[in-house]
């Protein structure tokens, strides 16, 4: 019997409870702009860092979608670029959940605050090059207990 154990992958950062502040774009790469950082991983302690961009290169665009869904419970689908725009001409505020990443994939459950209503929304990256996370300088030094 042939037997194959995946490995549990656990990155050094963390997206969760992010609020993405902009999605921006350069050639075929997309760009994630987090002004209020991220959180940082060394063992059981972690640390909140400075403004980060996050870069996934070499983007199909034509598989990266948002899908969000509101109270009506009308699912809504905007090709990534659309929406990029949307965010940098409304008052929207992105909320980031959950992460998750595999098979040239990253995908992002988010909640999303635009005019005064609240949506479930789902982020879907497909890119075939490494993610790259870079950050400023950490916000506090404090290392704190997860």
């Amino acid at each position: 019997m042939n037997e194959y154990v995946k490995p549990n992958l656990i990155l050094p950062v963390s997206l969760h409870d992010a609020r993405l502040s902009s999605i921006d774009f350069d050639n075929d790469n997309i760009i994630f702009i987090i002004e209020d950082g991220i959180l940082a991983i060394k063992g059981d302690k972690t640390e909140h860092t400075g403004k980060t961009r996050i870069f996934f290169p070499k983007v199909d665009f034509d598989f990266c979608r948002v899908y969000c869904t509101g109270k009506d419970n009308y699912r809504q689908k905007w090709d990534i670029r659309d929406f990029a725009a949307h965010m940098r001409n409304n008052r929207v505020i992105i909320d980031i959940v959950d992460e998750t990443y595999g098979y040239n994939q990253a995908k992002f459950s988010c909640g999303m605050y635009m005019n005064e209503d609240w949506y479930d929304c789902e982020i879907e990256i497909y890119h075939f090059g490494l993610m790259k996370y870079v950050w400023d300088d950490l916000i506090d030094n404090n290392l704190t207990n997860i």
